[in-house]
C-alpha cells in the first residue's frame, strides 16, 4: 500500500521486484532447458512473493479495522449523551412523561432545559484542553482508556440523580469524558492508518457518534431516562475491553525513544516486517529532520505560528465556526423540539429516531464515498446542499405563515430538514478527519484537544441561546442562518481546503511549508493524487 516515491526510496534497502532477463535459446538443448527451469523458478518465486505480499497486506489492514473498531465503541458510548438531552428534556416537562401524563420526578422549565441540553458542551472543552497534553505525555491509547472513567461516574450520576443539580453534574461529566475523546480518537486513527485507508477510518468514528446518537433516541422511545442512563454504562465497559487490547500509536512511540514497542505496533498494524521497517525509517527521518530545525526552547505557542501550522489551523478553526453555525449539532440537541415546529400528525420522538438513523446511513456512505471521492468537491457539494435545502424550507415557512397546518406542509417539512441532514453529515465529519490529516505531527496531539475545545465553547455558546434566537427569529429565521452558513462553508473550502486524498500525512505537512494560502496558488504537482488504476501499475 506504499506509495511509489516510498518503494523507489527503499527498492534498494529491501527489494519487492525480481529483475531477470531470458537470454535467447542457443542450439545446445541442455542450456535450453537449463535456461526454462531458471526462469521458471523465478517466476514461480515471484508468484509465491506476490501471494504473500497480498496475504500480508490484507491482514494488515484487517489490523487497522481491527483498532479502529476498538476506538468506534467509545466514539458510540460519548455519541449517547450527545443525543440524550433530546431524551431527557421532554421526559421531564409536565405531560411529557415516558408512560404516563402524571407530574415528572424532576420539574424543569426553559431555561434549565437549555442548561441540561449546552452544559454538556461547556465540560467538552475542558476535556479537550487536557486530552492534548494527555495524548503527548501518556499516549493516545491511555488517554482514551481515561476517558471511560468520568463517562462511567456520569451516567450513574444521570441514573440516580434526584435533582436538578445532580442532573447538571451527571451532564458535566459525561461532557467532559466525551471532550478527552475527541482528539486523542482522531489523532490516534489518523496515525496508525495507510494513506489509502485514511480516509475512511478516520470519519468512521463520526458513525459511531450516530449510531450512538440512534441508540439513545431508540432507547428513550421506550424506556424511562433512568433506565437509558444506565444502559449507557455498557459500551464504555465494553470499549475499555477492547482498547486494552489495541497497540499504542507508533509515532507516539518512536517520539517517546520507544522503538521495539513502536516497531511492533508497526508490524501489527502493516501485517508485514519489511513494510513497517521502511515506514519506520520513513518516520524516523522525518523526526530527526523536525529535531533539526525545531529550537530546544520553542513553546506551542511558538511552533503553531509557523507557516506549516498557522494555515492548516486558520482552515480547521475557520471551517469548525462555520459548520457549528450551519446547525449540525442543534439539530441533534433540539431534533424532537425543531419536528413539533412542523405541526401535529406524527410522533415527534419516532421522527428524531428517524433523523438519527439517516444521520448514520448518511455517516457511512459518506465514509465510504471518501475512498473514491476527493474532499474538496464533497465538502463544496455539501455545503451547497445543505445551504439550499434550508433555505427552501424557510421560504416555505414565510410563504405559508399564518395559514393552518396541512399534510403538505409536514411532506416539505420532512424531505427539506432529511435533505438537510444528508448533505450536513459531512460537515459533521470533516472537522475530525482535517484534524487528524492537516496538523504537522510536531504540534498534532496538543493543538487537537485545544481546536475541540473551542469547538464546544463555541458549540456551548450556539446551543445555549438557541431557546433565545427561536424565540426572537422563529424556526424560518434559524433556518435562514444555517442556510447562510452552509453557503459560507462552500466557499472558504473552495477557497482554502487542499486536497489529502491518497497523499500521506508527510506529503500534506509539505504542502502546507509552501508559500501559498490559496488552493488554486499551489505547486500544481501536489494535484497528482494516485488513483486506483495508477497504484496498480505502481504494484506491477
Amino acid at each position: 500500500m506504499a506509495t511509489k516515491e516510498r518503494e523507489d526510496e527503499y527498492s534498494k534497502l529491501a527489494p519487492t521486484k525480481f529483475n531477470y532477463q531470458i537470454v535467447p535459446a542457443t542450439n545446445g538443448s541442455n542450456h535450453n532447458n537449463n535456461n526454462s527451469i531458471e526462469t521458471t523458478d523465478i517466476y514461480r518465486q515471484k508468484q509465491c512473493d506476490n501471494e504473500h505480499d497480498h496475504k500480508t497486506i490484507k491482514r494488515g489492514i484487517y489490523h487497522q479495522i481491527i483498532a479502529t473498531c476498538a476506538v468506534l465503541l467509545l466514539s458510540a458510548a460519548c455519541g449517547m449523551p450527545i443525543g440524550y438531552s433530546a431524551v431527557l428534556l421532554p421526559q421531564l416537562t409536565i405531560g411529557g412523561s415516558a408512560t404516563t401524563n402524571s407530574t415528572p420526578e424532576i420539574i424543569i422549565d426553559i431555561e434549565m432545559g437549555s442548561w441540561i441540553a449546552s452544559v454538556h458542551s461547556l465540560a467538552t472543552p475542558v476535556g479537550s484542553f487536557l486530552s492534548g497534553p494527555m495524548a503527548d505525555y501518556i499516549g493516545r491509547r491511555s488517554t482514551l482508556l481515561v476517558s471511560v472513567i468520568p463517562l462511567f461516574i456520569g451516567w450513574s450520576v444521570l441514573a440516580l440523580s434526584q435533582s436538578y443539580p445532580m442532573l447538571i453534574i451527571g451532564r458535566l461529566f459525561c461532557g467532559f469524558a466525551t471532550g478527552i475523546l475527541g482528539g486523542p480518537a482522531q489523532v490516534y486513527i489518523a496515525e496508525t492508518a495507510e494513506p489509502n485507508l485514511r480516509g475512511l477510518l478516520i470519519g468512521a468514528p463520526f458513525v459511531s457518534y450516530s449510531l450512538g446518537i440512534l441508540i439513545v433516541y431508540a432507547l428513550g422511545s421506550a424506556l424511562h431516562w433512568r433506565a437509558v442512563a444506565w444502559c449507557g454504562n455498557v459500551l464504555p465497559a465494553l470499549a475499555a475491553l477492547a482498547i486494552f487490547f489495541i497497540p499504542e500509536s507508533p509515532a507516539w512511540l518512536l517520539r517517546h525513544k520507544k522503538l521495539e514497542k513502536a516497531r511492533k505496533a508497526l508490524k501489527f498494524l502493516r501485517g508485514n516486517e519489511i513494510m513497517a521497517q521502511k515506514e519506520m525509517n520513513v518516520m524516523s527521518e522525518r523526526l530527526d529532520k523536525e529535531k533539526a530545525t525545531t529550537k530546544t526552547n520553542e513553546n506551542i505557542f511558538q511552533l503553531c505560528c509557523q507557516r506549516v501550522a498557522i494555515k492548516p489551523l486558520v482552515i480547521v478553526i475557520l471551517f469548525s465556526f462555520l459548520q457549528i453555525a450551519s446547525g449540525t449539532f442543534i439539530v441533534v440537541f433540539y431534533a424532537i423540539d425543531i419536528i413539533s415546529e412542523f405541526g401535529a400528525g406524527f410522533d415527534p420522538k419516532s421522527a428524531a429516531i428517524w433523523t438519527a438513523v439517516i444521520r448514520m446511513c448518511c455517516t457511512v456512505i459518506f465514509c465510504i464515498i471518501l475512498l473514491f471521492i476527493r474532499r474538496r468537491l464533497i465538502l463544496i457539494l455539501s455545503g451547497i446542499g445543505s445551504g439550499l435545502s434550508c433555505l427552501v424550507l424557510a421560504g416555505y415557512m414565510f410563504a405559508r405563515e399564518g395559514q393552518p397546518k396541512n399534510g403538505t406542509d409536514l411532506i416539505v417539512a420532512g424531505v427539506c430538514l432529511m435533505a438537510y441532514i444528508a448533505f450536513n453529515t459531512s460537515l459533521m465529519v470533516m472537522p475530525g478527519i482535517m484534524i487528524g490529516e492537516l496538523f504537522p505531527a510536531k504540534i498534532r496531539g496538543r493543538t487537537a484537544g485545544g481546536v475541540f475545545a473551542a469547538m464546544n465553547v463555541a458549540l456551548f455558546g450556539f446551543t445555549k441561546m438557541f431557546p433565545m434566537i427561536n424565540a426572537n427569529i422563529s424556526m424560518k429565521g434559524v433556518f435562514i442562518i444555517f442556510g447562510v452558513a452552509s453557503i459560507l462553508v462552500s466557499i472558504f473550502m473552495y477557497l482554502f481546503q487542499p486536497e489529502t486524498k491518497g497523499r500521506t500525512l508527510e506529503q500534506i505537512e509539505d504542502y502546507f511549508n509552501e508559500n501559498n494560502w490559496l488552493w488554486f496558488k499551489r505547486d500544481k504537482t501536489y494535484k497528482m493524487v494516485p488513483t486506483k488504476e495508477q497504484e496498480e501499475i505502481n504494484k506491477a
